[in-house]
């Protein structure tokens, strides 16, 4: 491994912790580049987003209700008293146009839905468990934000997301610097990871996913994008499972 890449792994560690965790505005802000970058993780399921730019998705129909610059959910915990498999979300925010040093003082935005196929803020939604209530107006579980440290690096706990009919499974982001909207992107999980992950408690319920990322709208229209989406996880149901996955913006 060349020394730069071992420095940059060794920064992005120190910064995590002992569990290493796995992208429109106009530029120009207070976030400040450090003098380390990101490093590219490999695991037995897929390998984490390299020094690119991540790839812009769509917002998706439930972001902050009323808008994510009034979000007042400043948490690096999201789960908001839901329960299912744990989750831990490392993101590496990364300058691509600064040899992919990291840039600390950047806002992450993420929501993602419950074992049930259901955003918190919103009622009467679709696509869920038809038997269980999909009315969660007021309600601000697996919602949340954070600002990348000196080293880049954001951490979020929360739970393994569920799925709706017509999606793949998904967590949403957008990223923020001083107020500007940097990137809308969304981050897809290994299938097999899944489907496993979605017969077992509380999932089992809604059962395997219908939807794979390939025939998903968002994330099917690319491979190349794709590549670039999809989480390397780490981990098992039991134990819960966990990823450090590259933000990368041209700034």
């Amino acid at each position: 491994m060349e020394r730069k890449n071992f420095l940059r792994t060794f920064a992005v560690a120190a910064a995590v912790g002992p569990m290493l965790l796995d992208a429109c505005g106009k530029d120009s802000s207070s976030a400040t580049k450090t003098t380390t970058s990101s490093t590219t993780t490999t695991t037995s399921t897929s390998t984490s987003s390299s020094c690119v730019v991540s790839p812009t998705e769509e917002e998706g129909p439930f972001p902050y209700p009323g808008g994510e610059l009034t979000d007042p959910l400043d948490r690096s915990d999201v789960t908001g008293g839901q329960t299912g498999v744990a989750l831990t979300l490392n993101f590496v925010v990364v300058n691509t146009n600064d040899s992919c040093n990291t840039v600390e003082n950047v806002r992450v935005d993420i929501w993602s839905c419950n074992p049930y196929g259901y955003y918190s803020g919103y009622d009467n939604q679709a696509g869920g468990v038809s038997s269980v209530s999909n009315s969660y107006s007021g309600q601000t579980w697996l919602r949340g934000y954070q600002l990348s440290n000196s080293a880049g690096v954001v951490t979020f706990s929360t739970i393994y997301p569920g799925w709706y009919s017509g999606r793949a499974t998904h967590v949403h982001a957008e990223i923020y610097i001083d107020g500007v909207l940097k990137k809308t992107t969304q981050f897809a999980f290994p299938e097999a990871i899944s489907n496993a992950v979605h017969v077992s408690g509380i999932y089992a319920t809604h059962g395997v996913n219908t939807t794979t990322n390939a025939a998903d709208h968002v994330f099917g229209d690319s491979t190349t994008d794709l590549a670039n989406e999809i989480f390397s996880l780490t981990g098992s149901i039991s134990a819960g499972y966990s990823t450090t996955h590259n933000i990368g913006l041209a700034l």
